[in-house]
């Protein structure tokens, strides 16, 4: 190393020549440096926008109870962020309609659901939370009840409930279907 200090300090061109090479040298670790920082910074906010995407997505579920004295049907939001439905169609295979209310059979006069929701397009259900779509409560011990209930169960049992929806950033997701065939468990 003192060969070389020594080299350098007698011979002037030489010195210049070694500190061109030493600061191209150093120039190119900066250029490096720099273009592996900028990828990582690439890198970070490609992973960031990944994870904030994730991070409220919407999971809909289809979710219902058959009790003796209770019927309900009512999509559930179980994500993480805002379940904006774009579209909540009921089919029987044949034919499609727009509210799980319009497949019921009218009810007697004197007779109401206990909530019942109509079209819910363009609503939009908050982490947690849920939009009753129907819901039937009574006596089991009342006979116009029971009948009406196994009428509904019988109505419910043939359909599938389809759900279009999308998340806070408009990303389209798979469409959610469930069979409501559950409700036909009890019945003859």
């Amino acid at each position: 190393m003192t060969d070389l200090f020594n080299f350098i300090s007698s011979d002037q061109a030489s010195a210049n020549v070694f500190a061109a090479i030493a600061s191209a040298v150093a120039a190119a670790l900066a250029f490096l440096s720099s273009c592996v920082a900028g990828y990582i910074s690439y890198s970070s906010l490609r992973h960031q926008r990944k994870h904030d995407a994730l991070s409220v997505r919407p999971l809909p579920e289809i979710n219902f109870a058959d009790y003796e004295t209770q019927l309900r049907v009512k999509l559930r939001n179980n994500g993480a962020g805002p379940l904006l439905v774009i579209r909540l169609v009921v089919g029987d295979g044949k034919e499609i309609r727009g509210q799980l209310l319009d497949w019921m059979p009218d009810l007697p006069d004197g007779v109401t659901y206990a909530s019942f929701s109509g079209v819910v397009d363009g609503r939009s259900i908050a982490p947690g939370n849920s939009i009753v779509l129907l819901d039937f409560v009574g006596d089991d011990q009342d006979t116009t009840f029971t009948t009406l209930r196994d009428e509904l169960r019988a109505a419910l049992a043939a359909l599938t409930v389809n759900v279009e929806y999308t998340d806070v950033y408009d990303t389209v997701l798979s469409p959610h279907r469930k069979s409501l065939a559950w409700f036909g468990r009890h019945l003859a």
